[in-house]
């Protein structure tokens, strides 16, 4: 996946980067997926690149919780082993690259893919627990991606930004 510097519609990022897949949807999965989504936006929260050993240490639970749930999961069934497996997995891949970076610029690059993957991935599942946002500032040096629950945040990148930012896309809207 690619990010550009141009403007892009919501017509856009729905198709390239997130579409949502109701028919997908199953209630065990739900509650999995909320999981970590409950702890990545904790994390997204209180990004902090200055103190990235902390951050860090944040994204190694993560991947901790997402193995368990691999761990947990040894489903046989089709949907499970095309839809659920792959996209937990490329997810936790997401993770570790962001965990094992080294350059401070890169950081802030990797956790936008991490951002991105988590979106696809209950995107393709069909998660519909609770309501998904998605945030896109664009800006002259940087791209930024978040999530949140409402249709309103503050860019969690950039605490000096007090603007109120609505969302870009609804992740549940057909």
């Amino acid at each position: 996946m690619l990010f550009s510097c141009s403007e892009q519609s919501n017509e856009d990022l729905e198709s390239v980067y997130w579409a949502y897949h109701p028919q997908n949807h199953q209630d065990s999965w739900d509650q999995q997926a909320f999981i970590l989504l409950d702890e990545y936006q904790k994390i997204q929260d209180n990004y902090n690149i200055v103190d990235s050993v902390v951050l860090k240490a944040s994204v190694q639970n993560l991947i901790a919780t997402t193995d368990t749930i691999l761990a947990r999961n040894s489903s046989v069934d089709s949907l499970s082993q095309s839809i659920w497996l792959p996209g937990l997995q490329s997810f936790r891949n997401e993770l570790e690259a962001f965990s094992l970076e080294q350059d401070v610029a890169q950081l802030n690059d990797q956790f936008k893919m991490c951002t991105v993957s988590l979106v696809h991935f209950l995107g393709d599942i069909g998660y519909n627990k609770t309501n998904i946002y998605v945030f896109q500032k664009m800006d002259g040096e940087n791209d930024w991606f978040w999530i949140g629950p409402e249709k309103t945040s503050k860019n969690p990148f950039d605490k000096r930004d007090q603007k109120d930012y609505t969302a870009n896309f609804n992740l549940q809207e057909p």
